[in-house]
């Protein structure tokens, strides 16, 4: 068991959300409150963002080029197979979401009553590639809003964090600190999570140890599959 891989990731999440706590808990109770309301704050602010913003970056720069080629090609008597299109796009992406993407978008093909090389493309690119790309877009921007908002917290918290050095009120600030220490810690395990994630799309789950089948033991992957951003 101590040489099951997501047993060993349980423990280095578990050590890392100990430790943050503690970093926290040290700058004190107002200092770790505002850090856990700055955390939630980047996290629902760069995640709201990042969906905002990949689906405006598909929209305005991809999505012309994918249609007028697909378009192309079925104008040409081409066939177009579906899982060929998802596997080329989005390879990286688990087999499970490209399944259910082509089945979605073959039944709205099916319920065309239309021949239109454009309208079929547009359908395509709407129902197949969009929904395998936007994921991706929407993770690099997630962590870029996600930077930027936290180097802002990060400079009030360390102002916050002088109030230890007050007689009676630091040593009671540090004391409360220890609770709110803990759930800002949880926030940012949330993050290392999401960068795991993101490593596992990135590279297909081709890295050793560090992928959908051997970490869906973890009971803190497991957590973070239920509330994940991005899927």
């Amino acid at each position: 068991m101590f040489m099951n891989p997501s047993f060993l990731f349980d423990i280095i999440c578990t050590a890392a959300w100990l430790g943050l706590a503690i970093h926290y808990a040290r700058k004190g109770l107002l200092a770790a409150l505002f850090q856990i309301a700055g955390n939630l704050l980047s996290l629902v602010g760069a995640q709201r963002l990042a969906a905002w913003g990949s689906g405006a970056l598909f929209d305005r720069f991809f999505a012309g080029s994918f249609r007028e080629r697909i378009a192309a090609s079925l104008s040409a008597g081409g066939a177009v197979d579906l899982n060929v299109i998802a596997q080329r796009y989005a390879g990286f992406l688990p087999e499970s979401i490209r399944r259910q993407v082509v089945e979605a978008c073959q039944r709205a093909l099916d319920g065309l009553l239309t021949d239109n090389a454009l309208v079929i493309a547009d359908t395509i690119v709407q129902d197949v590639i969009r929904p395998l790309l936007t994921p991706v877009f929407s993770l690099v921007l997630f962590f870029l809003c996600f930077a930027a908002l936290r180097m802002l917290i990060s400079l009030l918290v360390t102002v916050l964090g002088l109030v230890n050095r007050l007689p009676l009120v630091g040593t009671v600030n540090r004391g409360l600190g220890v609770l709110m220490g803990a759930l800002a810690g949880l926030a940012d395990v949330f993050l290392l999570l999401c960068v795991v994630w993101a490593l596992m799309v990135i590279t297909g789950g081709n890295l050793p140890g560090l992928n959908e089948t051997v970490l869906s033991g973890s009971v803190w992957y497991q957590i973070f599959n239920l509330i994940n951003p991005f899927v």
